[in-house]
């Protein structure tokens, strides 16, 4: 028969073998993870990467809203009016209004993160809602990148649907290199280009 011998662990955790391992287990995964830094702090960008799509997707429509507000009051006055409409739900997200030419510009907005491939797969583009041009946001860990395409470009060019159980609903991947950075000059040369000015 053994016997067992009362030991006090009263006094004892296993907290430094836990900090130590959890220690490797975050070095290795930052290893390997483009959003984190070394010692498993996100990068600049990385509460874009892991944030829930709901929360990204509506930080990604107010970005572009007020980037928009800021190029289109530079050309047309103070008196642009750019809103985040219906709080992103509904045909399209972002509506711009331009008292001086009594025009209205409706954008769909779409916000993805870098993949490992290093592309952006813009998820949910329709063919049948009602917008002028799609505002197509790329996060990567350290910098923000876009492109706007309109909606015909988008209608003549989608094929993939985002899952066999959702038709309509279409993914369009971007490679990195075919965004441009996001800078003031940048939006605008692509507004002008795009002919949405």
């Amino acid at each position: 028969m053994m016997t067992t011998t009362l030991i006090d662990f009263s006094q004892h955790t296993f907290a430094d073998i836990m900090e130590e391992t959890t220690k490797c287990l975050t070095e290795r995964e930052a290893d390997r993870n483009k959003w984190l830094n070394m010692d498993g702090s996100y990068k600049k960008n990385g509460a874009w990467k892991y944030a829930s799509k709901t929360k990204q997707g509506d930080s990604g429509e107010s970005l572009v809203c007020t980037t928009l507000q800021y190029i289109f009051s530079e050309i047309y006055g103070d008196s642009v009016q750019c809103s985040v409409v219906n709080k992103g739900k509904g045909e399209f997200d972002v509506e711009v209004y331009i008292p001086s030419k009594n025009k209205t510009i409706t954008f769909e907005v779409k916000t993805a993160t870098e993949d490992v491939n290093g592309s952006h797969q813009f998820n949910g583009l329709k063919k049948d809602i009602n917008y002028d041009f799609a505002f197509l946001l790329g996060v990567a860990p350290e910098n923000f990148f876009f492109r706007i395409e309109s909606k015909q470009y988008l209608c003549d060019t989608m094929t993939t649907n985002m899952s066999k159980d959702v038709v309509g609903s279409y993914k369009y991947t971007v490679s990195q290199s075919k965004l441009l950075e996001f800078t003031p000059q940048n939006l605008y040369n692509e507004l002008l280009i795009k002919k949405v000015i």
